[in-house]
Formats: structure tokens, sequence, C-alpha cells
């Protein structure tokens, strides 16, 4: 109910006064409050319509006036009634200026009008107009609860909020980070922002901020059952026991890095999760900072996962302490997997590894690819093969037991393994005297000699290219 509504009421027959801006005559009532007193502000509520006789109110001097008026800007209130014939014949020129001054309303109510009928007209109102918005609140809860249930995205859900009270709305996490946001941002500084807490367990909790819309909208009662919904559809999306998260989606993964799961039980596997082991898969590994903090590293998690939903139709995840695995389907963009990933994260924070469309015969490689990888800030490509990836693919009993037999004479020399130790940072660095010593902690010459003694156990000459890469992979057949 705005000022304008009574003033548009012929019944009433109330009057305006004053001159105020327009945007004041659209301003909402909250309620309405009658008051003698020379300073009522202290049982005013924002946005109140005030109703006075003038009981108290008998000052021939313009200041004081404008100083009475300037208490009630400041509550503000949405418009002061002024009701003749009881104390006042006429409205004093000095409230008249006063209003004038400050933009407040001013409403002349007739005399036949009963006090008693004009209070009780506004909250008539007032309660009709909050049955209408709780019942659109209902609605509207109605309609995003069926867009929940039918697996879309929390951003297609906070599209139609959007678009239901003409705001921006944003997702905020217990960090204050926006995990997902829609409608038309709000440049004006001068826009309030209302946030709503969002029904949950004690501790930290998800937030509702909304920026705009109309001018009146009672987000409280209009957004309340809205809330719960998101709050249902946030544990749903981001609990462990929900589809994107199922035991079943952690056994595919679990069985991927195992070798003796073999490619049909994958693909059981796959459909149980809600994949389909017949279409090309992504992949996408997000890797906290070590140093961070295991909540931290679940926050990145959540956002990366809501972002991950807005362009994947198909999304399944599973936690480490420090990583997160994606696995994902139907892309709904051209984008790939980890395009638009810093709008959502900080990737100064986490490394990102990502992969284009593979095959189901790829992604068990492929995961342990980027399982292997070290944590390093940023975004970068899965590499497309890796040499222990190599190793793992050739399963055969006789190639494990020749390359031990080939590696042997140096386990049989030094129990120790110093002399294998020193094979491998050779053979990784290839051969590169400097970053072997700081790797090892050795002089060159003891490099050199050790060196020399591998050649003479082994039988073979290390500046041979594929004497090198045979060992290279025989060192990592055995270490499978």
């Amino acid at each position: 109910m705005r000022v304008r509504d009574l003033l548009d009421d012929d019944v009433l027959g109330v009057e305006l006064r004053s001159e105020p801006d327009q945007p004041q005559l659209d301003q909402p009532i909250s309620g309405c409050a009658q008051s003698e007193l020379m300073d009522p502000t202290p049982f005013l509520q924002r946005g109140e319509l005030m109703v006075t006789t003038g009981m108290a109110l008998h000052f021939e001097d313009h200041r004081t006036w404008e100083a009475y008026v300037e208490r009630l800007a400041t509550v503000p209130i949405s418009g002061l009634a002024f009701s003749l014939g009881r104390i006042h014949g006429a409205l004093p020129n000095g409230l008249v200026s006063a209003c004038n001054q400050h933009g407040i309303p001013l409403l002349e109510l007739p005399e036949d009008l009963p006090l008693l009928q004009f209070s009780r007209h506004i909250w008539q109102e007032l309660a009709a107009q909050r049955y209408e918005i709780v019942r659109a609140g209902w609605e509207l809860a109605d309609e995003c609860t069926r867009l929940a249930t039918h697996g879309v995205p929390i951003v297609t859900v906070l599209q139609r909020i959007a678009d239901a009270i003409d705001a921006h709305v944003a997702l905020m996490d217990p960090a204050d980070f926006p995990l997902a946001s829609a409608g038309v941002p709000v440049t004006r500084s001068s826009a309030a922002a209302t946030t709503l807490a969002l029904p949950g367990g004690s501790g930290a909790r998800f937030t509702l901020r909304i920026r705009g819309g109309a001018e009146g909208q009672l987000l409280q009662p209009l957004l309340g059952p809205v809330a719960a919904v998101l709050a249902m559809q946030l544990s749903y999306t981001l609990a462990s026991s929900s589809p994107l998260h199922s035991p079943a989606a952690a056994r595919l993964i679990e069985a991927m890095l195992d070798d003796s799961v073999g490619t049909e039980a994958l693909a059981t596997l796959a459909r149980s999760a809600g994949l389909d082991p017949d279409a090309p898969c992504q992949l996408l590994s997000v890797s906290a900072d070590p140093n961070a903090s295991t909540a931290n590293a679940r926050l990145v998690a959540w956002r990366a996962q809501v972002h991950l939903e807005s362009r994947f139709g198909v999304v399944r995840f599973f936690e480490h302490p420090q990583r997160t695995v994606f696995l994902l389907q139907r892309p709904g963009t051209a984008e790939g997997a980890a395009q638009g990933l810093a709008a959502a994260i900080d990737l100064a924070q986490v490394g990102v590894i990502h992969s284009g469309d593979l095959s189901w015969e790829e992604i068990p490689l492929a995961l342990r690819m980027a399982m292997r990888q070290s944590h390093t800030a940023g975004v970068r490509a899965l590499p497309p093969l890796d040499l222990a990836s190599i190793a793992q693919a050739l399963p055969s009993a006789g190639l494990a037991s020749l390359a031990g037999r080939f590696i042997a004479p140096l386990d049989a020399a030094d129990p120790t393994g110093v002399l294998t130790e020193t094979l491998g940072a050779y053979l990784r660095h290839s051969g590169a005297a400097r970053a072997i010593g700081d790797e090892l902690f050795i002089h060159r010459n003891t490099l050199a000699y050790r060196i020399r003694r591998i050649e003479t156990l082994l039988g073979v000459d290390l500046q041979d290219g594929e004497t090198r890469a045979t060992l290279l992979l025989a060192l990592h057949i055995i270490s499978a």
C-alpha cells in the first residue's frame, strides 16, 4: 500500500496539501500510528503513516514546526495525516512549509472521517496485501520446488526468483562468497541490499542477498518459503548423500583407481552413478593449497561445483582431503570445464587440472594422472600421457618380473637403495648434474662415481637414449 493509494480512494476524501516529489507518494506504508506527542519518534517505525489531530501542537513559530517535521523525517515516516475539525480548523502554514522542505507527504483528513475508520482502513489494506504476498511467496516456492526436483542447477532457481521480484539475487556461501547469482546487476550505489539467512543447522549459514527490485516489496514473507526451498536444494546438492556425491559415484572413482576392475564393471558403476559410459566424459581436478584448512577446501569445492552445474547437465564428484575430482557430461555450452572458473573461485589459492572429452577407456588413466599432479596454483590442461600411465597400462606379470630382474643388480649391490634412487634422479633430470645434486644433496664427483658403478652393475651405457627410456619405464613398472 502506498500514500498515492489513499489519495486515489474517493470514499476517504483525503487531500494532499504538501508538494512532495512523485517517488515520495509511491513509498510503501508499513503501518499506521496515531500520536499527539511533541516527539513521537521513539514510538514510530520506518515507513509508518503518522496520524494526528494536533492536540498538543499549537505553534506560531515556523521553526518549531520545522523541528517537529525534521524529527519525523529521521524515522523516516511515509507520510503525515492531519485530522481537521477537532483541534485545528485549517492546516498550520508552518506545518505545510516544513513538510515541503523535508519532502514528507502531508495529508488532510476531512472532519467527517473518524480516525478509527481511517486507521482500520489502512490496517485492513495492509493485511490483504500481506496475504497476497504470502500467497505469492508460496506459489513461487512451489514453482521453485518443481524446478529443483527436476534436477535443474541452483542458478536456474535463482533466475526464477530474480524474475519474480525484479531484482538481482545472489546466493552467498558461509564465507560471504557468491556461489551463484541471477538477475540484472544493480549499479546504483544507493540501492539497498537485503540479506536473508537460509534455514539450516547451527554454525555458518548460506544467505540470499537481494539488490534492487520493486519498491515496497515485502521480501521476508515473499521469499521466506523460497529460502527454505533453496536451503533444501543446497543440502541435497552438497551433501554426501546426494546423487551428485553418492556412494555410487564414490565407488566409481575408487574402482577407476583399482587395476583389478574391468571395463564392463566400470560401465555398470557409471550407469548407477547417473553417467553414460557410451558418451564422452570430461575430467576436472581442483586441488587446494596444502596449507589451507579442510573447511576452506570444501568451500572451494562447493563453489566449483555450483559453477560446473550451470554448464554441464551431469556433474559427479569425489572429495579427498585436499583434492576434489569432477566427472562431467552433457556440456550445455561450447565452453570447456575450466572456462569461467576464475569468477567462481580464487585461482591464486587452488590448482585446476582439466581434460577435454575422454572415452571411458581413457578415463581411469587420466584420473590417475590427475591424482599424481602436485598442487600448482592456476589452471592447466591434463598432460595427454605420462610414463607412469604407460607402465600402469601394461598389466603383464612377465614384464614386471623382467623389469625387476633388470634393476635387481643395483639392489643386490646396495640394499639401502641409494643406487636405485640415484638412477631414478638421473633419468628424471636427463643427466643434469646440478639438478640431480640439488635433489640428492651430493657432490658432482659423488654423482659421477655412482653413475659409473650403475653402468658397470647393469652393463649399460646411460648415454644411450633407448637404454635410458627402458630403465625409466622399468623403474615405473616395479614401483607401480
